[in-house]
């Protein structure tokens, strides 16, 4: 029997529709579907086609275990319903990685701490790789205190993990490309901590963050801009009528998030309503601020506030985590919520609720390397 001839435009274009699982098995077909499938140029590709179809992406929640210091990375379809809804236990991916906290999802990827380092992890493909420990120049002996930050170059196709050390005296900062290794970053103008987890939208990572400066010590709130291509820091100042936006002592009642490709500050929701300010304008440092309401069935809840999802509701966590495990989306448009009950989970079989805290992110399956950069 003949063999039948298919050109490689062909082959390329279904292997590109292909889900992340048959990739994973058809680049072992030949050493010619291995070469197209590995490549950054296919990967890149692939991921834009998930991106761009009317699919919505998948949801990634990240378990921190504090007592055995194990990550569970849990992948979840993202219902898209109007009323509340149950996701089935055998819908779930569930990855098991030796890590600490979880610093964000960006394009497929996903940073976490792994004892005194970070790593890098895959849960598509379930690739881990652990970066060696980073040596700061003041007392290289000692434990580093640092926060992780994660971003991506869309300009030279890079990712980006920037490492800002938590300690006042010692304010070093350093930057890892993904593939590559450790090296020095610049020195912002405006020495600060970091008071809250980053935000990563379009080319710049966000943070907010307490000014090192005594002469001013009433007005010390600033959200910190780091561009991931230039590697460059700016400053946007918080105005004065919310100069305590966070402080030391309540660095974890607020979390940035994407509101309409702005970025916002919520609160917590606590007693039946939270608060959300947005920067308007960030050259003109331009701010508003809104009260919404919980409807009268959330009102006696404590939240934890997680992210914008990619239909414009916030995903809520409640403080005390409920068993079987469930999430909340707030609608900012008509102030309704709804609940999305995830069944099955192993966490609450092994180990208190109380010692383990979770986050929640859009998240697209993808092909991504871990050896991403040049």
């Amino acid at each position: 029997m003949a063999s039948i001839d298919i050109p490689l435009d062909l082959q390329i274009n279904t292997l590109l529709r292909l889900p992340v699982k048959s990739l994973l098995r058809f680049r072992c077909v030949s050493k010619l579907w291995s070469s197209i499938i590995t490549s950054q140029y296919f990967q890149n590709r692939h991921f834009n086609i998930i991106t761009s179809s009317s699919a919505a992406p998948r949801l990634l929640i990240a378990f921190q275990d504090f007592r055995s210091g194990n990550l569970l990375l849990v992948s979840s379809p993202n219902p898209n319903v109007s009323s509340s809804c149950c996701v089935p236990y055998k819908d779930l991916n569930i990855l098991k990685i030796d890590g600490s906290k979880f610093y964000g999802s960006v394009r497929g990827l996903v940073c976490f701490r792994s004892r005194l380092s970070v790593g890098i992890c895959n849960p598509s493909t379930r690739q881990v790789h652990i970066y060696p420990q980073i040596k700061f120049e003041k007392d290289p002996c000692t434990d580093p205190w640092v926060m992780y930050f994660f971003g991506y170059d869309p300009v030279e196709d890079q990712y980006k993990v920037l490492a800002i050390h938590h300690l006042r005296w010692r304010f070093e900062h350093k930057v890892l490309v993904v593939g590559g290794g450790w090296r020095d970053a610049p020195y912002p103008t405006c020495p600060h901590v970091v008071q809250t987890l980053g935000l990563y939208m379009n080319g710049t990572l966000y943070y907010g963050a307490s000014r090192m400066d005594i002469k001013s010590p009433n007005n010390n709130s600033i959200i910190v801009s780091f561009d991931v291509r230039f590697e460059t820091f700016n400053i946007i100042n918080v105005p004065a009528a919310y100069e305590k936006m966070w402080n030391c002592s309540s660095e974890a009642d607020k979390t940035l998030i994407n509101y309409r490709g702005k970025i916002g500050v919520v609160e917590h929701p606590r007693d039946g309503s939270f608060r959300m300010w947005v920067v308007e304008d960030v050259e003109k440092e331009e701010w508003s601020m809104k009260t919404f309401y919980l409807p009268q069935s959330a009102a006696g809840l404590d939240f934890e506030v997680m992210e914008t999802v990619y239909n414009g509701e916030i995903c809520l966590l409640p403080k005390e985590l409920p068993d079987p495990f469930c999430l909340f989306y707030y609608n900012l448009k008509t102030n309704s919520m709804r609940s999305v009950a995830i069944k099955g989970l192993p966490i609450s079989q092994t180990k208190p609720f109380r010692s383990i805290f979770a986050i929640v992110s859009d998240h697209y399956e993808s092909f991504m390397s871990l050896e991403t950069s040049s």
